[in-house]
């Protein structure tokens, strides 16, 4: 009897632990998207949405955070359920808000962040899964941007000194300038970037100088033409799921973040989920389709690999002018890249919308008495309207030479 009983309890922990070894991710909470605007405007309203599947578990909170900092709260069993805590940036209507969604009727500069929801599950199991998105609030110029330090006539040889100054944006914006249309190098001697300007309100004003010697080369008939372009590039940033690589068959299995798809965020391909010390890890970051294509970087443990480590492969490209960026990490496995016994690799794609703001033309002329081609040794009247007409410039002469002319039949 003894002997039965000791089967019956071997046979029963076999099951229980078949039972445990079989894969959580069916019957058990599952956090589908966390959705929060990439780039929005200043003063825009915005909704936060967590959407997730409790599968056969039971819901105990949701939780959101702005860079780690908790800022609401949805516990079912609470009355009331949804609760909010003040933080900057943050406007909650509750009213509206509902769940794992929240919606802010207004934003300011100190929304930006990075924005993480944590969904968990009630005892016995107290799951909870997360994942997060960054937000970045932008706020574009009010003006054209405006350029200081100009003069109506310069003469050759002379030292054109010009200011290029933005209005207030965020994020600061990039300045460049352009001679008859043409860009002038960024590179060029010719410019200098002062700091940026940091404003209490979190705005920023940008500067380019611009100097450089007058030559007959800049003007096109008698003027030349300077402007400004103030460049506000809103980037925002995609990123992959987290793919964990082990070194040791007895630490836990690779694993990616807790969201099921990440439709919008680049894909990782190729790798294994073990290396040891000395291997090489070749594995592939893919954006997905844009125009203009994303920028692609790649993260161990958090932080930015080596440039070294980067392979640039040849984007893919669609019929209809979009791109898939593909970037490369290549690398030999290193006891450094393990922290305790895990290597976490994750890719990011940053996607850009230009904005433009062009300065008004501004002509400038070249100074009067530089203006003619005229040359002369001997004075004559005759010659002197023959080339004036000839040349399309106005000739003025001045009153010292009239009289040379008028004294030229007596002589």
């Amino acid at each position: 009897m003894r002997s039965h009983g000791y089967q019956h309890l071997r046979m029963l922990r076999v099951v229980v632990l078949a039972l445990l070894a079989l894969p959580q991710a069916t019957v058990s909470l599952k956090l589908r998207e966390v959705s929060v605007p990439a780039v929005v405007i200043k003063g825009d309203d915005v909704w936060l949405n967590c959407t997730y599947d409790l599968e056969k578990e039971t819901l105990y909170s949701i939780k959101w955070h702005k860079n780690n900092v908790e800022f609401y709260r949805y516990i079912p069993a609470d009355n009331p359920p949804g609760q909010k805590y003040e933080l900057d940036g943050i406007h909650i209507d509750l009213t509206r808000s509902s769940e794992g969604n929240i919606y802010m009727p207004t934003t300011d500069v100190n929304s930006e962040g990075i924005y993480r929801c944590e969904v968990s599950s009630e005892a016995p199991i107290f799951r909870t899964v997360k994942g997060e998105r960054e937000m970045r609030i932008y706020v574009n110029p009010s003006t054209k941007p405006q350029i200081l330090g100009t003069k109506p006539h310069y003469g050759i040889g002379e030292t054109v000194n010009l200011k290029c100054q933005s209005a207030p944006s965020r994020p600061a914006a990039v300045l460049k300038w352009l001679i008859n249309g043409l860009e002038v190098e960024p590179r060029s001697n010719k410019l200098r970037r002062p700091p940026d300007v940091e404003y209490p309100a979190g705005l920023f004003t940008s500067t380019l100088e611009l100097t450089f010697p007058a030559t007959h080369d800049h003007f096109i008939d008698g003027k030349m033409t300077v402007q400004c372009e103030a460049i506000i590039s809103q980037a925002h940033t995609l990123r992959s799921e987290e793919i964990t690589i082990t070194n040791s068959t007895r630490a836990s299995a690779a694993t990616s973040s807790d969201m099921d798809t990440m439709k919008d965020g680049p894909k990782i391909s190729g790798g294994k989920h073990e290396y040891q010390v000395g291997e090489t890890v070749d594995v592939n970051c893919t954006a997905s389709k844009s125009q203009p294509p994303a920028e692609l970087h790649w993260y161990i443990n958090d932080k930015e690999v080596r440039p070294d480590y980067l392979v640039p492969r040849p984007p893919i490209t669609y019929p209809n002018g979009e791109e898939s960026t593909v970037l490369g990490l290549r690398f030999e496995v290193k006891s450094r890249h393990f922290q305790k016994s895990e290597m976490r690799l994750r890719c990011t794609a940053t996607l850009s919308e230009v904005k433009k703001m062009t300065s008004e033309p501004l002509e400038v002329e070249i100074a009067q008495q530089q203006r003619s081609d005229l040359h002369v040794d001997q004075v004559n009247a005759e010659s002197v309207h023959g080339r004036s007409t000839a040349s399309g410039v106005s000739i003025h002469i001045t009153k010292s030479l009239l009289i040379a002319l008028a004294l030229l039949p007596w002589l």
